[in-house]
């Protein structure tokens, strides 16, 4: 059977994910993954005008800290991903969907299985949130810092983490933010 390039023909009642073409499962993983970002959204909003900002604020660390070893194993399983190394870290974190490629735009370096940074230039909270300074130091210094040592912790809880740049500058083409990892 050929393979779907979209499914805009008839209703097939026995239709798979494997009938597509990889650039329409590619879309289709997009897609996906461009849900996870409203949802929390909408769910902080909820939580703040039901228990307060505080209170908002720590069940969203919470939750971000609970599925990141959850997210990361789905990941390191569904590509058979192997070793707690850096790399292991570097490859997973590439594929996880709440850190989608095309939806934020970054960057590895791994120096080598126990050294690696990361630069993320485009984020859209950081863009979003530009003109609320205050949270967003909040979002990229408290809760990003607390979401990525639950995602590295995932790999191995040796993993640390460096804030190399975080929050907002105002400077021309600033990055959104630079992290170092490093594994002894």
């Amino acid at each position: 059977m050929e393979e779907l390039e979209d499914y805009s023909g008839p209703l097939r009642p026995d239709v798979k994910c494997e009938d597509f073409s990889k650039e329409t499962l590619a879309k289709l993983l997009q897609a996906y993954c461009r849900e996870l970002l409203p949802i929390d959204t909408c769910w902080q909003e909820q939580m703040r005008e039901r228990l307060g900002e505080e209170s908002a604020r720590e069940c969203l660390i919470e939750n971000c800290c609970r599925i990141g070893k959850h997210e990361m194993k789905w990941t390191l399983d569904a590509l058979n991903i192997q070793g707690n190394d850096l790399e292991a870290y570097v490859k997973a974190n590439q594929f996880v969907p709440s850190f989608a490629q095309g939806i934020y735009g970054y960057d590895w370096e791994l120096k080598d299985k126990k050294h690696a940074i990361l630069t993320v230039r485009h984020c859209p909270a950081f863009a979003a949130l530009k003109k609320n300074v205050e949270k967003l130091d909040w979002v990229c210094q408290v809760l990003e810092d607390a979401a990525i040592n639950a995602y590295t912790e995932a790999i191995n809880p040796d993993i640390e983490v460096k804030a190399l740049q975080v929050g907002f500058k105002g400077e021309p083409d600033e990055i959104d933010c630079k992290w170092e990892f490093k594994l002894d």
